[in-house]
């Protein structure tokens, strides 16, 4: 197995394919990850609950990615003793790595978990264009190569600028979703329970990036407190992203918010499971979304959901009538689907029980 990156980053991509991995392990699989050392503190390699997991040097950091030339050699060396490569997309060595794949004579997985999507209004936009037509190339040639090819959902393969191609090559895949229940701390849990403490706290995650939309989910703020007007928000993520500055561009829509707005950073695992836990609700506003482990997630915590209406994102809530959907990137339909669920939380529990 390959990927740009691996545990223990904190990004849903990592997460997944970590989850993945560990599946496979369980199944009986010999399973060795390769990966960056993004971090100069992570050890070359680690044995992580039965899984070898080999670290390569990068040599430079771009927009998203920690780029290694490394990775190549040590990739070489490793699948020589392996019978399937699986390879964690989007990747920047995503081709070289299919044609060495295919040259070594080994069986070519790729689990995609969503197309490149770069922002529009920050950074340089005919830069951005650049960096997705490159990756859209050698994606596209790479599942050509391909045996197979998986993602969270049908819906999402049809739409994605890459995996429509090959439908007849695609295998849905859900790597098992779980959220650990432990102790998060007396600080946190106490910082949580007040927040919660009178109010309908209504909470959302990850990157704050554009294709996320959060700015959608802030400008439908004042919209749901004119009607809840107990109604708290809380956002769990990293705010501070190299590669985009679209919190710092949303600065006004944040102040604009501040007293029925919370931001708790980048938690950890037993963090989140209590802040899943201590929400009315969970939106997921994106622009795009391959699917978004966050909305799962807050789901098998018992909390339902208000996620746009966009291909992957919505095929939670249409296969268990888990929340609403609202249409993509229109605040007011997100404030009428938000108020819909809050007026009647009890309408989600058959759904929410069905969730995987």
């Amino acid at each position: 197995m390959i990927s740009e990156y691996f545990h223990p980053h904190w990004t849903g991509l990592a997460k997944a394919f970590l989850s993945l991995a560990h599946q496979l392990n369980d199944q009986g699989h010999k399973v060795s990850v390769l990966t960056t050392r993004f971090n100069p503190s992570l050890s070359r390699f680690e044995n992580l609950g039965g899984l070898s997991i080999h670290r390569s040097e990068y040599i430079i950091y771009f927009s998203r990615t920690h780029y290694s030339l490394r990775i190549i050699y040590d990739f070489v060396r490793l699948a020589r003793g392996a019978d399937y490569i699986i390879v964690n997309s989007p990747f920047s060595n995503i081709l070289p790595v299919s044609i060495l794949t295919r040259a070594l004579g080994k069986k070519l997985i790729i689990f995609h978990q969503g197309d490149l999507i770069l922002a529009k209004h920050s950074g340089s936009r005919l830069a951005n264009l650049a960096i997705e037509r490159v990756f859209d190339i050698s994606t596209i040639i790479s599942l050509w190569l391909a045996d197979s090819h998986s993602t969270y959902s049908l819906d999402y393969a049809e739409h994605s600028r890459v995996m429509r191609h090959f439908i007849d090559k695609f295998i849905p895949v859900i790597p098992p979703i779980r959220v650990k229940a432990s102790d998060p701390g007396p600080d946190f849990k106490s910082k949580m329970d007040k927040l919660k403490d009178g109010s309908l706290l209504i909470g959302f995650a990850g990157r704050f990036v554009e294709e996320k939309g959060f700015d959608i989910l802030l400008r439908a703020i004042p919209m749901v407190l004119s009607r809840y007007p107990q109604a708290r928000f809380v956002f769990a993520g990293e705010t501070n992203i190299f590669y985009e500055d679209f919190f710092a561009k949303n600065a006004d829509l944040v102040q604009s918010s501040e007293n029925r707005l919370a931001l708790l950073g980048l938690l950890a695992e037993p963090e989140l499971h209590y802040f899943y836990k201590s929400l009315d609700l969970f939106v997921l506003p994106s622009r795009s979304d391959c699917f978004a482990l966050t909305q799962a997630e807050a789901a098998l915590c018992g909390v339902p959901v208000v996620v746009s209406d966009i291909p992957g994102a919505r095929v939670l809530v249409q296969s268990t009538q888990c929340g609403e959907l609202a249409r993509a990137e229109d605040p007011g339909n997100l404030c009428e689907a938000i108020c819909k669920v809050l007026s009647d939380k009890t309408k989600y529990l058959s759904g929410l029980a069905k969730v995987p």
